[in-house]
């Protein structure tokens, strides 16, 4: 069965499965941030990346990923997390109940995401699942979740925590495994910004 989920990159542990499906095609609100897509580069530098970011949507739009990312995630040995988008997000309310289904699935598995759609369609069932964390990705000033060093100063003032992993003074963060768990737990996260 072909594997849909990727190994963790440089900053996630490879405890870590990650899903990504093509950016800005399916962000149905990226007109802040597109610009600045981190998910961008790889997607249009690589050429494998773009197939399998490809593929993966096309594969969401029909409905059919479901049951190959919960038989990986069973037949994994070592996954802790699997961090949906790591490029792209929700597009449909299908969509989103596939999630929910292969988060319910998999009880044993943290789930994270990053939204900037949770005005656009009902997300509760997916946020309330003990295994699932959902991280708007959009403030309540309504700009996005980082920025330079003054935009994240101001979102600690309104309670976020700030990534480590994009601290460039912290050079041995990481994500996952015996790593920074934060964005797996908590729903303020913030970033200084990177690509």
């Amino acid at each position: 069965m072909q594997k849909l989920l990727s190994l963790g990159n440089n900053k996630l542990d490879n405890s870590i499965l990650g899903w990504s499906i093509t950016p800005i095609k399916s962000c149905l609100n990226c007109a802040q941030c597109k610009d600045d897509c981190y998910a961008i580069r790889p997607y249009n530098r690589w050429s494998i990346v773009k197939k399998a970011w490809d593929r993966n949507f096309n594969l969401a739009k029909q409905g059919t990923f479901s049951a190959p990312i919960i038989d990986q995630i069973k037949r994994s040995r070592n996954c802790s997390a699997v961090r949906v988008h790591v490029a792209g997000d929700f597009f449909s309310q299908d969509y989103v109940d596939a999630w929910v289904d292969i988060a319910k699935s998999c009880p044993e598995i943290r789930f994270y995401t990053y939204t900037k759609v949770s005005h656009l369609m009902d997300l509760s069932i997916l946020k309330n699942l003990p295994n699932f964390n959902l991280i708007n990705s959009i403030a309540p000033d309504g700009k996005p979740n980082f920025g330079d060093a003054d935009r994240v100063k101001y979102l600690q003032s309104v309670g976020y925590k700030v990534c480590p992993v994009t601290i460039k003074e912290n050079t041995t963060a990481t994500c996952g495994g015996t790593g920074c768990t934060l964005c797996q737990t908590n729903e303020k996260v913030c970033f200084h910004y990177h690509k």
